[in-house]
């Protein structure tokens, strides 16, 4: 059983981690082709808008991932026409919020971009950077729905494929757009959108094929308010872990403004995006012993339930010891990769780099335990893993070290915010409550 296990470990955790790391590159591969073709202030104009995209695509991950957990334990249950319904409900949300978060944000980027920082030198480049992709959100936000969905319902390997699609449309398209036809962030933009739509075309076939069970039906036009609500309060952990994204995306911007102007937000665009990468690699892991556990959670089997989550545990450790110190190895040539090539900003990226490379360590760990839990029905402790970190941990640590360390402490904030959680997580393994749950721990 445990040999099979593994298997079943793998067979869900591999290609979640490629999709997701897939996934995660977008915003890199555009990060790439502005800042070779813009240089730094082009760079700093698009990673201004960040906050605002993936606030979007949080909605997303909101509305997939809670459906997607939730058609995983129909499925761990045998009951296939709860799961149909529970993909019905998904859908009408996706609809739902996708008219809704364009109708509130298009129409005001400017003072949106504003509070996030555009300064009138990068303004014109971020409106018109995120007017297109604001445009362009009901393809996001079914992308995300159809990547969540289908790895959950069996199908992790076809997930990453959607997911490899896109990035490589993404790719060639931002040559295109970019270099060829000299659109600039735009062209970028542009890109990212015909790609999302073509990873999405690709979604729909498969709810068109027998592959699956799941079907377009006349119940997404007709709101089940219970449904719609055990959705999304099963999604608010990921949601959350969107929000800390966001969060460290929105947070670090300001305090690189402030204490290293364009150079230092320069430079954290280069380091966001090895975040970013790192964080979504441990997002994978955390995303494949999801529908593991949801099903042994669904079908009452826990031992096999926690055996996932040791696994997961275990690999997102390793991973994130390999991620430091591929950190520490190549942080002074990543800067160059993004056009970062010379004067303050590359020192300070490479600065960065060295200091921030231990959050990774953490990082995978906190993570799979907020999915675990999410997906074994512990809303509550993977919210406090999630929501701790974006209203709590981080800002705690990014808006009080700077004042002592300045610039290195805006690098310092992510490391010591992790372990912060990890304080928190040991409390949840080991703490009085530990007996009564029956829950994982890491050994």
């Amino acid at each position: 059983m445990r040999k099979h296990d593994l298997f079943l470990f793998w067979k869900y955790v591999a290609p979640s981690v490629f999709g997701a790391v897939i996934g995660g590159s977008f915003s890199i591969v555009d990060a790439i082709f502005i800042g070779l073709s813009g240089g730094e202030n082009a760079l700093a104009a698009t990673a201004v808008t960040w906050p605002l995209v993936m606030l979007l695509q949080a909605f997303g991950f909101l509305v997939g991932s809670g459906g997607a957990v939730l058609i995983a334990q129909s499925h761990g249950a045998k009951n296939e026409k709860l799961g149909q319904r529970f993909f019905a409900q998904t859908l009408f949300l996706v609809m739902a919020w996708s008219l809704l978060l364009t109708a509130l944000t298009f129409p005001f980027l400017r003072p949106i971009l504003s509070v996030l920082g555009a300064t009138e030198e990068l303004m014109p480049v971020s409106l018109n950077y995120s007017r297109i992709l604001t445009g362009g959100v009901f393809v996001s936000i079914f992308m995300s729905m159809c990547l969540e969905v289908i790895r959950n319902d069996g199908h992790p390997t076809l997930s990453m494929i959607l997911m490899v699609t896109g990035l490589l449309g993404n790719i060639l398209l931002d040559w295109v757009f970019v270099f060829l036809f000299g659109y600039g962030a735009v062209g970028a933009a542009i890109a990212t959108v015909v790609s999302q739509t073509a990873a999405s075309l690709l979604g729909v076939l498969y709810f068109l094929s027998p592959l699956t069970k799941l079907r377009f039906s006349a119940g997404a036009l007709k709101p089940d308010l219970r449904m719609i609500r055990d959705i999304l309060l099963t999604g608010l952990p990921i949601f959350g872990n969107m929000l800390s994204i966001i969060a460290m995306l929105y947070m670090h911007n300001a305090q690189s403004l402030r204490y290293a102007g364009i150079d230092g937000l320069a430079a954290y665009t280069v380091l966001s995006s090895l975040e970013a990468l790192g964080s979504m690699f441990m997002t994978g892991i955390a995303g494949g012993v999801q529908p593991l556990s949801a099903a042994m959670y669904g079908a009452g089997d826990r031992n096999r339930q926690n055996r996932f989550g040791r696994y997961g545990y275990w690999f997102a450790f390793a991973s994130g010891i390999v991620l430091m110190f591929f950190s520490f190895a190549m942080h002074k040539v990543i800067p160059g990769w993004m056009g970062v090539v010379s004067g303050e900003a590359r020192t300070l990226a490479q600065e960065g780099i060295l200091i921030s490379a231990p959050a990774f360590l953490l990082l995978g760990v906190v993570r799979v335990a907020a999915f675990y839990y999410q997906a074994t029905g512990n809303i509550g402790k993977a919210s406090w893993l999630i929501y701790g970190d974006s209203f709590l941990a981080l800002p705690l640590c990014i808006f009080t070290l700077p004042l002592w360390f300045g610039m290195n402490g805006v690098w310092m904030a992510m490391p010591l915010s992790r372990v912060l959680l990890m304080g928190l997580l040991l409390y949840f393994w080991f703490g009085s409550g530990r007996n009564r749950t029956g829950e994982v721990r890491s050994v």
